[in-house]
C-alpha cells in the first residue's frame, strides 16, 4: 500500500493532467453526442463548419503563443519565467482581439454570399461564434499557463467549471427543446469565460504589454514556423471538411464530424500528451542530450501505443452498433466512416510523436513541410473523388494526407537522429581525449 501511495504521489502530474484531459475529451464527447442527436445532420452540419472557423483561428494561438512558451518557459530561470509569462498573456490579449476581428470579416461574407453552402447563417448565430472563439481562447491560455507552471490540479479546475457546465446547460436546453446552434456557441462562451475569469482571479496573472513585443520577437522563428505548418495542416483536415461541403452539402459534413466523434475519448491521450510532453522532452534534450530525449519518447510512444490499439479495433469493430446507439438511425449510413477515422487516429498518433521530437531540437521547417505534404495530398485526393464517393472521398482523402506527411517526417527526423548522435558521440569524444591529456601532464 505504501509502495502504491508513493507511485502516486510520484507521478501525480501526469495524473492530474490525464484527470484534467478525461474532462476535456469527455465533455467534448458529450457535447457532440448532444448536438447531433438533437440538431439533426444538416443543422450539426453547420454548427460544424462555424466550429472549423474557430478551431483555424485557434492555430493562430496554438502556434504564436502556445507552442513557443511550452518549450522555452520550462528552461527559463523562476525570475526570468514570470516576466516572460506576463509579456505572453499581454500578447495573448492582443492576439485574441485581431482574431475575433477577422472572424467578424469572414463570418459576415459567409453571411453574405453563403457560397451554395445553404447554412442560414444569421447575425446571431455570428455573435455567438466571435464570442466562443474569445472566450474559449482565454479559457486555453488560462489552462496552458498552469502546465507551463506545473499546476495541472489548477488546470483541472477550470477545466471543470467550463466543461462542466457546458455540458450541463446543452443538456438543459435539450431536454428543453430549445437548443439551437447559435445557443450552443452562446453556452460555450460564457463556460468558457467563467471558467476564465476564476483562473484569473485566483492568480491575479497582469499582461505587461511593454514585454510583449519582446516575447514574440523571442518566439517568432518557432512561432512564425509553427504558424505555417499548422495552417498546411488545417488545410488538410478542417480545410478538406470546408471545401467539401460546397459539393457535398451540410449534412455529411454533421455525419463525417459525428463518426470522428466517436473517436473523440482518444484525444485525452493525445491532449494529454500535447500539454505535457513537449515540456518533459526539452527538460529531457537539455539535461541528457539527445539520448535522453530519445529513451523518453520511445517510453511515451510505447505506453500510448499499448492503450490506444485495443481500444481503436473496439471502435472499428462494433463502429455501426456504436453510431446507432449514440446518435439514432439518422446517422447509421455514416458508420463506415468510423473505420477511415481509427485508421487516420491510428497514424496520427504516430505523426505527432515524430512532431515532438522535431520541436525539441527546433527542427520546425521539416514539420512545415511534412505539413505542406499532408496537405497537397489530402486537397488533391478531395478534388479528384469527392463528386463520386462524397463523403467517403473526404476521409480517405484525409488519412492519404496523414500517411504522407508522418512519412516524410519520419524520414527527415531519422536524419537528424543520425545527426545529432554523431555530434554528442565527437564531443564525449573530445571531452575524453582532453582528460586523457590533462592526465599525461600532471603524471609528467
Amino acid at each position: 500500500m505504501k509502495r502504491l501511495a508513493a507511485l502516486i504521489k510520484r507521478h501525480r502530474h501526469v495524473n492530474w493532467t490525464l484527470a484534467d484531459q478525461a474532462v476535456v475529451s469527455g465533455s467534448n464527447f458529450v457535447t457532440g453526442i448532444l448536438l447531433a442527436r438533437f440538431l439533426g445532420p444538416e443543422s450539426f452540419g453547420m454548427f460544424v463548419l462555424l466550429q472549423s472557423i474557430v478551431l483555424y483561428f485557434n492555430s493562430f494561438q496554438s502556434a504564436l503563443i502556445f507552442q513557443p512558451m511550452m518549450s522555452a518557459a520550462p528552461q527559463m530561470p523562476e525570475v526570468q519565467r514570470a516576466n516572460y509569462l506576463h509579456g505572453v498573456f499581454a500578447l495573448q490579449l492582443m492576439l485574441c482581439g485581431v482574431l475575433s476581428l477577422l472572424v467578424v470579416i469572414i463570418t459576415t461574407i459567409i453571411y453574405t454570399f453563403d457560397f451554395h453552402l445553404h447554412l442560414g447563417i444569421d447575425t446571431n448565430i455570428i455573435a455567438a461564434t466571435i464570442a466562443a472563439l474569445l472566450a474559449f481562447q482565454l479559457q486555453d491560455w488560462q489552462r496552458r499557463y498552469y502546465f507551463v507552471q506545473e499546476k495541472p490540479s489548477a488546470s483541472f479546475l477550470i477545466d471543470t467549471i467550463s466543461y462542466g457546465s457546458q455540458v450541463s446547460l446543452l443538456g438543459i436546453l435539450y431536454l428543453n427543446n430549445t437548443l439551437n446552434v447559435a445557443n450552443a456557441f452562446w453556452i460555450i462562451a460564457g463556460a468558457s469565460f467563467t471558467a476564465f475569469a476564476v483562473g484569473f482571479v485566483r492568480d491575479s496573472l497582469q499582461p505587461m504589454f511593454l514585454h510583449a513585443q519582446t516575447v514574440l520577437k523571442q518566439g517568432w522563428r518557432t512561432g512564425r514556423d509553427y504558424l505555417v505548418a499548422w495552417q498546411l495542416q488545417w488545410l488538410g483536415t478542417q480545410g478538406v471538411l470546408m471545401f467539401s461541403a460546397g459539393a457535398i452539402g451540410a449534412e455529411p459534413v454533421g455525419g463525417i464530424r459525428a463518426a470522428q466523434n466517436i473517436v473523440g475519448p482518444i484525444n485525452i491521450l493525445f491532449l494529454a500528451m500535447e500539454n505535457v510532453v513537449p515540456v518533459m522532452a526539452a527538460k529531457r534534450f537539455s539535461q541528457r542530450g539527445i539520448n535522453g530525449l530519445l529513451a523518453y519518447l520511445g517510453r511515451i510512444t510505447a505506453f500510448g501505443s499499448a492503450l490506444l490499439i485495443p481500444v481503436l479495433l473496439v471502435l472499428a469493430l462494433f463502429s455501426a452498433p456504436i453510431i446507432e446507439f449514440l446518435y439514432g438511425g439518422s446517422y447509421v449510413a455514416y458508420a463506415s466512416l468510423v473505420i477511415w477515422q481509427v485508421a487516420t487516429i491510428f497514424l496520427q498518433f504516430y505523426l505527432r510523436q515524430v512532431f515532438f521530437f522535431l520541436r525539441t531540437v527546433t527542427a520546425t521547417g521539416i514539420i512545415i513541410r511534412s505539413g505542406a505534404i499532408m496537405s497537397i495530398t489530402s486537397v488533391l485526393i478531395a478534388m479528384f473523388t469527392v463528386e463520386q464517393y462524397h463523403e467517403t472521398a473526404v476521409m480517405a482523402a484525409l488519412l492519404c494526407g496523414t500517411a504522407a506527411g508522418l512519412i516524410y517526417a519520419l524520414s527527415a527526423a531519422y536524419k537528424i537522429m543520425q545527426k545529432l548522435k554523431y555530434k554528442q558521440k565527437s564531443a564525449s569524444d573530445s571531452s575524453n581525449d582532453n582528460g586523457s591529456l590533462m592526465g599525461m601532464e600532471i603524471k609528467s
